[in-house]
């Protein structure tokens, strides 16, 4: 596709405006730990409406379920999240109240291929945040979208979700997923 705009983000990236799949980061990326700042731009607009679409075309490429704007090079407080039933992008995400009951389950991450970590989150979540035709929502999530809003929420923060593990807890899952790896490059030679 031809580039339609080209902008800097502010973090040393540029960004262009396309209808192109972004690019990916892995976990050393430095942009992971940065805290993204609050979008003020006027909504809706071209670029962010295109980096939505961009967002979500990355996330169903890969296979996830969220999708954070850093976590492709993007330095701006969106992440989208989603099945092939919906979509949902979050500018501005904040958590408004959290359920005191929590559940303690597998989480991944597409910067991650091939880890998970248990972790322990609320079950459900009161929420709001900007959608992309800057309209204010305010909505409860529970379970599996729960989770996911407060995942990319913590890449939005600068943290990661291996931070809420412990160090043989980490060893562990990284045993596994050097077995998932290994194993994911052997059929791809076949």
């Amino acid at each position: 596709m031809s580039d339609i705009l080209t902008i800097d983000t502010g973090a040393g990236v540029t960004y262009k405006q396309t209808l192109d799949p972004l690019p990916l980061f892995d976990e050393n990326h430095p942009m992971l730990k940065m805290p993204i700042p609050e979008y003020k731009q006027a909504l809706p607009n071209p670029i962010m409406t295109n980096l939505v679409k961009r967002l979500t075309m990355t996330r169903k490429l890969y296979g996830g379920i969220g999708l954070s704007a850093n976590q492709c090079g993007v330095f701006e407080r969106v992440f989208v999240i989603g099945t092939d039933n919906f979509d949902l992008a979050c500018i501005n995400p904040k958590v408004v109240e959290v359920s005191a009951d929590v559940m303690k389950t597998d989480e991944g991450c597409l910067s991650y291929p091939g880890l998970y970590v248990k972790i322990e989150r609320p079950s459900w979540v009161q929420v709001e945040f900007t959608d992309e035709n800057g309209q204010t929502k305010q909505t409860r999530l529970e379970g599996l979208s729960a989770r996911c809003f407060l995942h990319e929420l913590d890449h939005m923060n600068g943290k990661k979700f291996v931070e809420y593990v412990g160090p043989v807890a980490l060893q562990t899952a990284r045993r596994k997923q050097e077995k998932v790896m290994k194993k994911v490059i052997r059929n791809r030679k076949k």
